[in-house]
């Protein structure tokens, strides 16, 4: 019985580890015209928890997020190492404690791609194959 029951918690472990890496295929964007080259992954989870709401030539960054994917699932956990419920739940807080501004929502990469190419204020993240020169990936170190 114990064998069975490691055996089962190794299978779910594995399969939540291969699922992981096959759903992370994202990219964090920006406009074209934003003059950022690259961004440390743990700034980037100050901007996407609004902690950092300022580019660095002082301009308000506009925070944009697709909730309703596989996408977002696998960018709240890699980036943010937050479940996406875990992540609505930090907005609702800064929302309702009046601290800041909540991200825009988009529902699929071609709506978040149109909004971002035309605001230079504007990150978020896409599918890595939809990445064309309407916006400009960010590498992240």
């Amino acid at each position: 019985m114990k064998f069975l029951k490691f055996f089962i918690f190794a299978l779910l472990l594995l399969l939540l580890d291969h699922a992981k890496v096959e759903a992370a295929d994202f990219v964090v964007v920006v406009n074209k015209d934003n003059p950022v080259e690259s961004l440390d992954r743990s700034v980037v989870k100050h901007i996407f928890l609004g902690k950092k709401t300022f580019w660095d030539d002082g301009q308000h960054i506009d925070v944009f997020l697709q909730p309703d994917s596989d996408l977002h699932t696998s960018f709240a956990l890699e980036i943010l190492h937050k479940s996406p419920n875990q992540l609505l739940m930090h907005w609702k807080h800064i929302l309702f404690s009046g601290t800041g501004i909540p991200p825009r929502h988009y529902p699929d990469n071609n709506s978040m791609k149109e909004a971002i190419a035309v605001n230079p204020q504007a990150i978020g993240y896409i599918d890595a194959q939809q990445l064309d020169s309407t916006i400009k990936k960010i590498p992240l170190h």
